[in-house]
């Protein structure tokens, strides 16, 4: 109902991080590997862990990526609860909502975010902009074992 532009909804913020995350990783694996760690050919764990010296600095780009596209979600979810609630007559609101609290426990802040730009915005200016690095640290360990597994891989 959208047309054919909602395929393309939601690209844009992913295309850029990950424009500058590739540039990152190669930049710092090369560095990291050329300078400390002096990865041969092959299959080296050397070479993993100069691709793994740069997951600390990827983790600031893909970090509020990541986070604001699970609050994106999450509000998706707010919002369909909220439409399901108001359908529901006033006997069963209390049944519908303790179902919903199984099938989705968020707490979620009220607004409908319109989009990603918006939606960080509205996280920092309520609860400060160090919210958008809310998982910072699984998301570079995350991001280590990807990058790690990758140049390990790379060189062969």
């Amino acid at each position: 109902t959208e047309g054919l532009s909602s395929i393309y909804k939601g690209v844009g913020p992913p295309l850029v991080s990950l424009s500058i995350v590739n540039t990152l990783s190669f930049t710092s694996y090369s560095y990291f590997r050329q300078n400390h760690f002096r990865g041969t050919d092959g299959w080296d764990y050397r070479n993993a862990l100069s691709g793994m010296m740069g997951a600390p600095l990827f983790g600031i780009v893909t970090t509020p990526e990541n986070f604001l596209k699970t609050q994106m979600q999450l509000d998706n979810v707010q919002s369909k609860r909220e439409e399901l609630m108001e359908s529901k007559s006033q006997q069963s609101i209390s049944q519908t909502n303790q179902t919903l609290q199984k099938e989705y426990p968020t707490k979620q802040p009220s607004g409908r975010f319109t989009n990603s730009f918006h939606c960080a915005k509205t996280l920092a200016s309520t609860h400060g902009a160090t919210v958008l690095y809310t998982g910072h640290a699984i998301n570079t360990i995350r991001e280590a074992a990807f990058v790690g597994t990758h140049f390990f891989c790379y060189e062969r």
